[in-house]
Parts: structure tokens; C-alpha cells; sequence
């Protein structure tokens, strides 16, 4: 099985490390040649404990990709393609990059937190192609050639929801998952098959919505934000509103959402959430498709949300001018 990852953040460097540790047939697509070149020249540290290893994953850049039309794209002819990039990159030359990469036979498994990326790159794959995956794994990267795992977690993967409620049945799209999910297995990535992705991308993007956007705007590390009573305070506000906006949508919620966010919140004590990490760089953040979809989904269900709405404002202000508008 042929497997192309493209993004080359936390993520994607620690899955194509895990899988490639694992024997499996992986490539790297970076976004700037400076990266796929450090990774060529001295392999891909992964860190996990006191124990470091490297691997020799071949890396090649969109940077290149992109500034000959698609000219300079290796025929990889993957099996899969694991898109690890964060919702604001998915530009459409990378959707159509991916969509000649695919091309009839392979499928593609998106790592995106926050919903609503599928509708776009549905209009660049064939739906019946997609799958999500939603993962709990802990990574930080240390460099453009180094990641660390910092914690385990549990990823589940599945279609992706269509409109109509649909997913692709056929045995060889079965068979396909059926092979990533081994894959991920064995590359130490405890992995299960769902068919309620739904239900799964909704209670992660719930916990996201609290977590990521309070610690950048306090300027703290996972483990900081239980602390105080005010900060619990916000962090009930915001997940009550999140399932009220959820459960009007037709999503069913669990029941133990806050002990999960307490928990993620110990088990990544020391982590900084990607949108801390962001504002922190002046960056633009992923706040449209996390808590700005939940206030999308509010208002189409007139519900009130008025503390994801202020959160939602603070975090676009604190990020550069050119990045505010919506």
C-alpha cells in the first residue's frame, strides 16, 4: 500500500514517522522546498520519551509542485492520501494537486479539525472518495526535520458524512479502510473504523471550541486552563452553547463531554494548543472552522451563543489585520 502525506506540521510529520517506523510505503509532501530538502538531507526525527530514532522518508515540496503547474509532480500513484493540513491552506492548486494525485484508485483521509473542509474538497474529489479521521494523538514539532509524540491517544476513522446521509458501501472502499485502519495499528496508532463520523468530528470540534481559543487568548498551556474558577467559568459557558448548537443540528453529543475536556486538558498539560501557537506568531488561526462553525450552526438554528461569539471576535482581533476580515 502506497500512502502520500501531505502537511508536514505536528501531525503529518509524526503519522508519516509512526508509519514509516512501521515499514510502510510513505511520502512526504511538504509546503516549502526548504523543509522537503532538510528532511532529504538528514531524515525525519521522531522523538518519543528518551528514545529518538530517524527515518528516511523521501520529501518532496507543493512550493515546487505548485510554481510548475503540477509539472514537477512525481507519479506516486498512492493507495492514500493523508491530508494534514490545517483548514486555512486548502487552497484549490493544493485540492487540485490532490485530485491528479488520486487520480482513479486511491482514496483520501482527512486529518482537519473543525467541519465544513469536506464540502470544499468535495468539489475537487469525488465524495464517495473522502474519509475523516479524527485523532486524540499528541505531537509537537521541534523543527522542520523533528517531532515529538507527547501523547497517546485514539484515532477513529470512517466516511465522510454526505448530505444525503450516504457513505461509500462498495467492498473495495471497505477494503481500503479496512487496510488504513491496519496500517495505523501497526504503526502504534490505536485505530478504529466508525460510522458515525458525524457524531465523532462534532464531540472532538466541541472540545476544540473550548480548549484552543482560551488558551490563546490567556496566553497558557493546556494543563493552565482548569485552574481558576473563572476560567472553568468560560469553559462550561462555551461547551453548554457548543451542544446546544450541535444538538440543533441533529448531532448527538456524549454525555461525559466535560469530564473529555478535562481530561484532554490534563493529558496535554504541558502542550500549547495550534491556535495559542498561532496567535503567538502572528498567524492567522483555524477559529472560522472551529468556534466560527459553531456559531454558524447557531444561528441557522436560532440558537443564542453569545460567549463563542465574543471569543469568536477577541481571537480574530488578536490576529494580524490582513488575516481579521472574514
Amino acid at each position: 500500500m502506497k500512502i502520500v502525506c501531505i502537511g508536514a506540521g505536528s501531525v503529518g510529520l509524526l503519522v508519516t514517522a509512526k508509519l514509516a517506523a512501521a515499514g510502510a510505503d510513505v511520502v512526504l509532501i511538504t509546503r516549502t522546498e526548504q523543509q522537503a530538502s532538510a528532511l532529504n538531507e538528514s531524515g525525519l526525527t521522531l522523538q518519543e520519551g528518551d528514545n529518538a530514532k530517524v527515518l528516511h522518508v523521501p520529501a518532496a515540496s507543493f512550493e515546487r509542485i505548485d510554481a510548475t503547474g503540477g509539472q514537477d509532480m512525481p507519479d506516486y500513484r498512492p493507495d492514500w492520501v493523508l491530508l494534514t493540513v490545517k483548514q486555512k491552506h486548502l487552497s484549490e492548486p493544493l485540492l487540485l494537486t490532490i485530485s491528479k494525485l488520486l487520480r482513479e484508485q486511491g482514496r483520501l483521509l482527512c486529518f482537519q479539525n473543525g467541519i465544513g473542509h469536506v464540502d470544499k474538497i468535495g468539489r475537487y474529489v469525488p465524495p464517495a472518495c473522502i474519509d475523516l479521521a479524527v485523532t486524540t494523538e499528541g505531537a509537537r514539532r521541534e523543527s522542520a526535520s523533528r517531532v515529538v509524540h507527547t501523547g497517546s491517544g485514539t484515532t477513529w476513522i470512517g466516511c465522510a458524512d454526505r448530505k444525503d446521509g450516504s457513505g461509500d458501501s462498495r467492498p473495495e472502499a471497505e477494503i481500503a479502510q479496512k487496510l488504513m485502519e491496519k496500517a495505523m495499528n501497526e504503526a502504534g496508532f490505536p485505530t478504529f473504523l466508525s460510522n458515525q463520523m458525524k457524531e465523532i468530528v462534532w464531540n472532538k470540534l466541541l472540545i476544540n471550541a473550548v480548549i484552543n481559543p482560551l488558551t490563546a487568548l490567556l496566553r497558557i498551556r493546556n494543563g493552565e486552563l482548569p485552574a481558576t474558577g473563572q476560567r472553568r467559568q468560560l469553559m462550561k459557558e462555551l461547551l453548554r452553547e457548543g451542544i446546544a448548537a450541535a444538538e440543533g443540528s441533529g448531532v448527538r453529543t456524549r454525555d461525559d463531554l466535560w469530564e473529555q475536556v478535562l481530561e484532554v486538558c490534563a493529558k496535554t498539560a504541558r502542550n500549547e494548543s495550534s491556535m495559542l501557537q498561532d496567535v503567538s506568531a502572528g498567524r492567522a488561526t483555524e477559529i472560522e472552522w472551529i468556534n466560527g462553525a459553531i456559531l454558524d450552526a447557531a444561528r441557522k438554528g436560532n440558537i443564542p451563543a453569545p460567549t463563542h461569539d465574543t471569543i469568536y471576535k477577541l481571537v480574530k482581533a488578536a490576529q494580524p489585520a490582513e488575516e481579521a476580515g472574514r
